[in-house]
């Protein structure tokens, strides 16, 4: 579609459309009303620790590390849990937002809730129960390392005494259980440091904050096991040399207590390590403190952040407006009406004679009740367009006739026959659609008498026409009443002679049709000098109008071109309101002429 043709479309749907804004802003306005309020509240901690003086920590976090953990530890299900039993209700996590403030160590969270006091109230919560989950992270995080040492210290101390004792009673026997004990216990710590490693390569390779916290904390628990295990593989040598005998025969005594004394020596030296370990670690654990500290507190606000009138209302807008355009676009693309002239010209390739503005305001007479507006303008122009054509075809019979079996003919023959007698000439209009007849209560005269009659060779013409005294040169042949069983109508040459008489009393004869479908309008068309087929903007359809073009075409009937009727259109609207301020302007300045209150008579041009 090009966009003229869109623009032209949009514009012609521009009542359904402003309809379809209305109807959005009305949406917009009862979601507001309709929603429940939410309010926000919002609170910001800091996330800090105590600067290092050496390295003494031995499972370092970055400061992006401890915000991250933060960042997670914030709507994790233990803390949601903990603050869900403080406060006797369950907290939506949806409803909580965490975020970091970018280039600092500060976190803000928002909570939302259909309560501010309890909004307030949750952030608040949340900040406490945060802080009581960092220290426990905190004590935790060092826990598992220091009882290893210290269980490994106790170890260590009960192997010193043993050879302590070994040194003041050396025996074989004494010997072997060390050994023993050794072996013991180089094979547990392999164990140990067998599922230390499984575990750190169970990590992935791109861990999250705290899985990377636990990793650094196994690997640093690997090496102190390592360490270990070199010392006891050394003492482990030791007692296994001790135990044999000498080059030679010699004696084994002072070797044997030399060894021991070595072997002491390596473990009060294990001895004196695994304290510096440990307290190291304290050390480390009381350097790398956390301190998660609020700095904002939340406090309950009385604006709620949802509904935002302005917002639903310009969204429902929008979304109606889009709905609407959306609609017509659609109905436009399955619609196969005739709406344009140019769509009338193309498809049926008839000219289009004129467009006329039917709005069946009570099927009123708008060429003689109306002059002055812009609906009789229209008519005097289908007239004027007639005219012409009848100068070069000699028109004296017309025949206007339905495109579809919905459209409206009868205002538009009656119009036209008014604005050809106001110019003079003498007109004879007759109503052909015998079985419904309208002409007669549109005019308001009697159908005692008319068309039927006068087929039947009940009355004559003179008997039949009814002169109109309020429009000079027009007569009217109302339907009259038909009988079930006649059939005169039907016959061809009766029609011909009777067009032939009202050719000789007057210079035009209009005839509204019967509907297009029946026999009686092919019989009459037939015999007409023109045929005006009416199209109803937007209801006759193409193949309608193209199924009675062709029926009326092989029967040999001149159809002239046709008649453009935009009923109910929404500038049909535009004109008639124009029309009745123009109508009102004139009455007004004859009021102030003639100093009366009452209406003054309108003469028909």
């Amino acid at each position: 579609m090009e966009i003229k043709h869109l623009i032209s479309l949009l514009w012609r749907n521009l009542l359904f459309l402003i309809l379809g804004l209305l109807l959005g802003l009305a949406l917009g306005v009862l979601v507001v009303r309709i929603e429940t309020p939410v309010y926000e509240a919002t609170t910001k901690i800091l996330v800090s620790r105590t600067r290092q003086q050496s390295n003494a920590d031995m499972l370092p976090l970055s400061d992006e590390q401890l915000v991250a953990i933060n960042l997670q530890l914030a709507k994790s299900q233990p803390v949601l849990d903990e603050i869900s039993d403080q406060l006797g209700g369950k907290v939506d996590a949806d409803r909580i937002a965490v975020s970091s403030i970018p280039n600092t160590l500060i976190v803000q969270i928002k909570v939302q809730d259909t309560d501010p006091a309890r909004a307030a109230k949750i952030a608040n919560l949340l900040v406490h129960v945060l802080i009581q989950q960092n220290e426990s992270l905190l004590s935790g995080r060092y826990a598992a390392f220091e009882e290893a040492i210290t269980s490994q210290i106790e170890q260590v101390q009960a192997q010193i005494g043993d050879l302590q004792t070994q040194i003041s009673q050396i025996n074989d026997t004494s010997v072997q259980e060390q050994l023993a004990q050794v072996d013991q216990q180089i094979g547990r710590l392999k164990l140990d440091i067998s599922v230390l490693e499984k575990e750190i390569a169970a990590y992935p390779l791109v861990p999250t904050a705290l899985e990377r916290m636990a990793q650094a904390e196994k690997q640093a628990q690997l090496d102190q096991l390592n360490s270990l295990m070199t010392l006891y593989q050394q003492i482990q040598t030791n007692l296994t040399f001790t135990g044999k005998p000498g080059q030679g025969g010699a004696s084994l005594e002072n070797p044997r207590l030399a060894t021991l004394q070595s072997t002491l020596d390596l473990y009060q030296q294990m001895h004196l390590s695994l304290i510096t370990n440990q307290e190291t670690v304290h050390l480390a654990r009381m350097q790398s403190r956390q301190n998660v500290v609020q700095i904002v507190s939340a406090v309950p606000l009385q604006k709620p952040v949802r509904p935002i009138p302005i917002l639903y209302i310009l969204l429902g807008a929008v979304v109606g407006l889009s709905l609407a355009v959306t609609l017509v676009l659609v109905v436009d693309h399955f619609d196969d009406s005739l709406r344009t002239p140019s769509q009338v010209e193309e498809r049926l390739g008839l000219s289009v004679l004129g467009q006329v503005y039917d709005a069946h305001r009570s099927h009123r007479l708008v060429a003689l009740n109306d002059p002055y507006s812009a609906e009789a303008d229209a008519f005097r122009t289908l007239g004027a367009s007639l005219e012409m054509i009848g100068l070069e075809r000699n028109i004296r019979t017309l025949l206007v006739l339905n495109g579809g079996p919905r459209d409206a003919r009868t205002t538009i023959a009656a119009n036209l026959a008014i604005v050809n007698a106001q110019q003079g000439k003498q007109v004879i209009l007759v109503d052909g659609d015998i079985r419904h007849p309208h002409l007669h209560s549109l005019f308001r005269v009697e159908n005692q008498k008319g068309l039927a009659d006068l087929l039947d060779g009940r009355c004559d013409v003179k008997g039949a026409c009814r002169t109109l005294a309020d429009i000079k040169g027009l007569s009217l042949i109302p339907g009259g009443l038909s009988k079930r069983d006649a059939a005169a109508w039907l016959d061809s040459e009766k029609w011909g002679q009777l067009l032939l008489e009202l050719k000789r009393q007057a210079e035009m004869v209009i005839v509204d049709s019967p509907a297009a479908d029946v026999a009686d309008a092919q019989i009459l068309a037939a015999r007409m000098n023109a045929v005006l087929m009416v199209i109803r903007s937007g209801h006759t359809r193409l193949e309608e109008a193209r199924i009675t073009l062709k029926k009326f075409q092989l029967i040999g009937a001149r159809v002239v071109g046709a008649v453009l009727n935009q009923a109910g259109s929404r500038r049909t609207l535009i004109r008639q309101l124009l029309s009745l301020i123009r109508k009102k302007g004139k009455k007004e300045n004859a009021y102030e002429a003639q100093g009366e209150t009452e209406e003054l008579p309108v003469s028909p041009i």
